[in-house]
Parts: structure tokens; sequence; C-alpha cells
């Protein structure tokens, strides 16, 4: 059991890997199964097609990444904390990635959403899910401080669009330049667009 499932794993693995990299159109059957070292008839016994695999590596990576989350934006923790938690993270999430991979590759959901073809649409639609789930917790942060008087915030949705749309720009800035500047900024930027004080979070930060 325990080798089938390490199987699976990396297949996962190398989907993501190759679609973050690079694009979904670009990463084939046969070049997920190559970078995982895996037969193409395991490919088949575990997924229906190329796009039933990426959607299932993205969902394995946030949900993985849920955890960090919940931990950034626990109710425990001050609202504009959690926000500055978050961009801290996501700095160093991001020149982590960049060291492993060689350059800069910004948001791995975007970058298989925005590089789909008209038939994998599906994994597109995962991406929205993904973010939409994503959107919750700062709405949680910012709804949390309007309540609290820490975040000077009107109108919570389009404060969150805002933010979005920020991380979004940066994200792909940062890929289109190979730098990682536009991401240790947006952080700077969406407090300022809140109203709020930026002052980074690097002492004793977690990996």
């Amino acid at each position: 059991m325990a080798r089938v499932t390490d199987t699976r794993d990396k297949l996962l693995n190398a989907a993501l890997q190759l679609v973050w990299k690079e694009s979904v159109g670009s990463a084939s059957v046969d070049d997920i199964c190559e970078l995982a070292g895996v037969r193409k008839g395991s490919f088949y016994h575990f997924f229906k097609s190329k796009t039933d695999l990426v959607i299932a590596a993205l969902e394995a990576h946030w949900e993985e990444s849920r955890s960090e989350f919940d931990r950034i934006f626990s109710p425990s923790v001050p609202p504009v904390e959690r926000l500055r938690g978050f961009f801290d993270f996501m700095a160093r999430r991001q020149t982590w990635k960049a060291e492993q991979a060689g350059r800069v590759l910004g948001c791995p959901y975007a970058s298989a959403g925005m590089s789909c073809s008209s038939e994998e649409q599906q994994i597109r639609l995962h991406v929205e899910q993904i973010f939409a789930t994503f959107r919750k917790y700062f709405e949680s942060a910012l709804r949390d401080g309007k309540a609290d008087g820490s975040i000077p915030v009107k109108d919570i949705p389009m404060a969150v669009e805002t933010v979005f749309e920020l991380i979004g720009g940066a994200m792909a800035a940062a890929r289109i330049q190979n730098s990682l500047k536009p991401i240790e900024n947006v952080g700077r930027g969406a407090f300022m667009m809140l109203g709020l004080a930026w002052e980074p979070k690097t002492a004793g930060a977690k990996a």
C-alpha cells in the first residue's frame, strides 16, 4: 500500500512542478511520468486524464498550504498581524521556490488557470474555487479588523478584491521580470490601500 501511495504522490508532485514552472499545455503525460519516474500505465491506474491529475495536484498543494494559512489567519492573531503574516509568508515561500527552480515562478494556481486550453476549463474552474476559499481568510481578517477598529475599511468585499488584484499583479510581474521585488513590495501597497502602516515581519520568521 505504501508503494502505491508513493507512486500517486510522485505523479502529483511532478504535475504540480511542471505546471507551475511551465504551463498546463507543456506538461504532457509523458513528461509528467518521466519526471515522476513512473511508468505510463501507473498514470492511468490513478487518473483518467491529465486534467484530472492537474486538478488533484492543485488540490493537494492547496490542502497542504491551508494548515499554514489557518495558523497565519487564526482568530487568536490580531487582524493586522494576520495580513502582515501572510505577506511575509508569501515573500518567503516565493524566495524559497525561486531558489529551488532557478527563477521566480509566481502563483501555481494562476499558472495553471491561465494556461488552460478550451478543453481544460475544469482546471480553471477549480482554480476559481481555490481562490474563493482563499478570499475567505482575508474577509475574516478585514471583518475582525473593522469590528475592533484596527483596520479602517468600509467596503470589505471591494477591499478583498483589491488586495487580490494587487497580489495577482505582483505575482505576474515577478514572474515576467524574474524578480522578487514586486512580491516584496505588494504588502506595503496593500497596507497603504487599507490605510495601515507597513512594518515587514521578518524576525523569527518560520520557513
